[in-house]
């Protein structure tokens, strides 16, 4: 194990370790709406980190208690998350389209003390459901694209403010509790699965010995952080690689934000690559394509993926297995 691997404990330690290594690299982009985008570098993460979590510790809970986590994507999320963690306590993260119904049962059968809501706004998501069931007087952080109703709540960027850097992070053990991940309740009540630190890290070391990330990759997340895919592709493995992180606004914004990302890790689940496929399917009929592919340049191309992968990084790989598998299929 490399001295770097031995400061890479957890993923708290990660953090530690990029904000001292490399402070000014950036670490997430933002996008506000109105053509504002915000970056946030190593160094400004940590401070903000270690801000909400004095904040969490001066609530005065009980150690490691549960704390809900409800949001669409953002880089808030990630910070809030590291925040809960360095305060000691444990995440329990909501998916931002919960129904009333199941948001109530998981904010009782978690026991959750406090809540850091994020990014909603009642279009894209089930907050008007939600908002009705969080328990009364139960406290609330309401972090930046939070919904106007938290106007009265606690804001980050106050508590950023006015609150001093916790100066004695609690750092975790690999086997303390880290989050629970509640299940989407597709077959019954949902069920609350307990993931240590030690669970949330172990896939990084195959990442590493397949792929070869470095700090230098770029990624967009757009898939729930809630969910334990993207949490894992995304939030373990770049605070375990340190790479930069860029956010979606939205549906309508996709295109753009994949283009200021410039990606080169592109992660989707197969019924979003089968999407992308009829996208590309529909501008380019299958005969077209076939008539293309039949071109010697271009069939290798395809078929050879890794030929362009020291221009196009391994997101381009991605794309072009996926184009490769889904013509052979036809």
């Amino acid at each position: 194990m490399t001295l770097a691997n031995a400061e890479k404990k957890t993923l708290l330690h990660c953090l530690l370790y990029w904000e001292k290594t490399t402070p000014s690299a950036i670490y997430l982009t933002q996008p506000y709406g109105n053509g504002i985008v915000k970056n946030f570098t190593w160094q400004k993460v940590g401070d903000e980190v270690r801000r909400i979590a004095a904040h969490i510790q001066s609530l005065n809970l009980p150690p490691k208690s549960n704390i809900a986590l409800l949001g669409r994507n953002s880089a808030h999320w990630i910070m809030a998350d590291l925040a809960i963690w360095m305060a000691g306590h444990v995440t329990v993260p909501l998916y931002p389209t919960l129904n009333g119904e199941t948001a109530e049962y998981i904010f009782e059968h978690s026991e959750a003390k406090a809540l850091i809501v994020g990014k909603m706004d009642g279009k894209a998501d089930g907050w008007k459901e939600i908002k009705t069931v969080i328990p009364q007087g139960l406290p609330i952080i309401a972090a930046p694209l939070s919904p106007a109703e938290l106007s009265n709540q606690p804001q980050w960027d106050d508590i950023i403010a006015k609150t001093q850097p916790l100066k004695n992070p609690v750092m975790p053990e690999l086997d303390d509790i880290a989050t629970i991940v509640y299940t989407s309740g597709s077959t019954g009540k949902p069920k609350g699965v307990l993931h240590s630190f030690r669970t949330m890290i172990v896939i990084t070391s195959g990442m590493e010995e397949i792929w070869g990330f470095s700090n230098s990759e770029r990624m967009l997340s757009y898939l729930p952080l809630a969910h334990v895919a993207e949490r894992a592709a995304v939030e373990t493995m770049s605070l375990y690689f340190g790479f930069h992180v860029f956010f979606s606004e939205g549906l309508e914004t996709f295109q753009q934000d994949l283009q200021r990302a410039q990606p080169t890790i592109f992660f989707s689940v197969p019924r979003l690559w089968t999407k992308f496929y009829l996208g590309v399917t529909e501008k380019l009929p299958e005969k077209k394509q076939k008539l293309l592919f039949s071109i010697p340049v271009v069939n290798k191309l395809i078929n050879d993926p890794q030929a362009i992968a020291s221009n196009l990084g391994n997101a381009a790989i991605m794309v072009c297995l996926l184009t490769r598998c889904s013509f052979q299929a036809q």
